[in-house]
């Protein structure tokens, strides 16, 4: 019974996510979201006290999912590391079209109009994203511990959010070019001692 439960709730935040993404969570009703399951209203109520509660699952859902794409990538043992770092930031260039609700919270949040529960999920993935990032290097960089480790693996995660906020301004003013295209990000990765 836990585990129907579970998935129904699942259905429907991914449902909700879909409709978010392409309605904006203003215009999207719960009576919508009801509507494409082919439910009623009130099973979306059983599992969520207001739109506001599922928008907030949903965000934090997208996010895990993201999180889990990036544990994925940086596990790829038959890539070195310099190729698993490379797949990771041009990854990111992709969130908007993979995870508008997560990469619109995060406009937001840039634009400072969020509410503080949008920030409190975005803080905490992007806390997630540097700890996962911090384990993946401190299997190559076992000498650098302390502030010195922190301070790569915090540039690494801000390097790649700014790459994909870089890509789209180039993107608006020079179509077609690539802020992080794999040449440019292999040379920057250089710098890095691999130890593979």
């Amino acid at each position: 019974m836990i585990k129907m439960e579970k998935e129904r709730k699942l259905q429907i935040i991914r449902m909700a996510a879909k409709r978010f993404a392409r309605h904006g969570a203003n215009k999207t009703t719960l009576d919508e979201i009801a509507r494409d399951m082919r439910i009623g209203k009130a099973t979306i109520y059983h599992y969520f006290t207001s739109k506001e509660e599922l928008f907030y699952a949903t965000l934090d859902w997208e996010g895990q999912q993201f999180l889990d794409d990036i544990k994925n990538i940086l596990s790829k043992d038959d890539l070195k590391i310099k190729d698993r770092l490379i797949e990771f930031f041009v990854y990111k260039e992709t969130l908007n079209q993979k995870y508008k609700l997560l990469y619109d919270a995060l406009l937001i949040i840039l634009k400072e109009e969020y509410f503080e529960r949008e920030a409190e999920i975005i803080k905490g993935i992007i806390t997630k994203e540097e700890e996962i990032v911090g384990s993946f290097l401190s299997k190559y960089f076992i000498e650098r511990k302390g502030a010195a480790f922190v301070s790569i693996i915090s540039f690494v995660v801000n390097q790649s959010w700014g790459l994909l906020f870089t890509g789209k301004i180039n993107q608006s003013f020079q179509p077609g070019i690539q802020a992080a295209s794999r040449e440019s990000l292999s040379i920057f990765l250089d710098n890095f001692q691999e130890k593979q």
